[in-house]
């Protein structure tokens, strides 16, 4: 199963595209399944959740915590996490709540708990290949999770419909959401997809800028 494990939906201040058009693209750019990972907020993953039961594709439930030291991903979640935590908290109640915690795009500025939270922190996963950042960025979270034995994930990090599957983890199992995060939790994934562009870079740069000077970067 080709999973993208890191989209954002229009529940995200900074996201286009509702949870069932999300879901109705999959196929079509060759996916089997997803995790609606909004900043801080589960409406749109439980929306989309609940939408798969009639749709071909497999919904993991989560969501994107921002915590004091950067965003954390956690799948297979029920329930909101709190934000604004230390990441050792966070992990805690993801674990506590039955789900998966993974280090979202440790490297990248400003938004990854960085490489020495990635590799102290007891993370069920490491995001290596994440679609919105550089090249350079995910081949540092590829080898920190080489040296430390991690599983790995990819996602896109899609904040608009045209960029859902640029990235995704593979799995072998059962479409089904318990699947896809046993498969994590025992180290059987792997990824493919691609780093963002040298533009798409630019671009990402210009907006996190806007965003600084407008203050949005703490609310996310």
């Amino acid at each position: 199963m080709r999973i993208d494990l890191h989209v954002h939906s229009s529940y995200s201040r900074d996201a286009s595209g509702t949870p069932k058009e999300i879901l109705s693209l999959c196929r079509k750019v060759g996916l089997d399944g997803i995790a609606i990972t909004d900043h801080n907020a589960m409406a749109g993953s439980l929306e989309a959740f609940s939408l798969s039961r009639g749709m071909d594709v497999t919904v993991v439930r989560g969501v994107e915590v921002s915590t004091r030291d950067g965003h954390v991903l956690a799948l297979g979640v029920r329930e909101l996490i709190p934000r604004g935590l230390i990441v050792a908290e966070t992990i805690e109640k993801i674990h506590a709540a039955g789900g998966v915690c993974v280090a979202a795009h440790p490297k990248r500025f400003p938004s990854g708990v960085g490489l020495d939270i990635a590799r102290d922190g007891k993370f069920d996963a490491i995001e290596i290949l994440n679609s919105g950042s550089s090249a350079r960025g995910n081949a540092l979270a590829r080898k920190l999770a080489e040296r430390k034995g991690a599983a790995v994930t990819a996602g896109s990090d899609a904040h608009a419909m045209d960029q859902v599957g640029r990235a995704f983890t593979i799995v072998d199992g059962n479409p089904t959401e318990e699947a896809v995060l046993e498969a994590i939790r025992k180290g059987r994934t792997t990824v493919g997809g691609r780093s963002r562009t040298k533009v798409e870079g630019m671009r990402y740069s210009w907006e996190t800028l806007v965003e600084w000077l407008r203050g949005d970067l703490r609310r996310l």
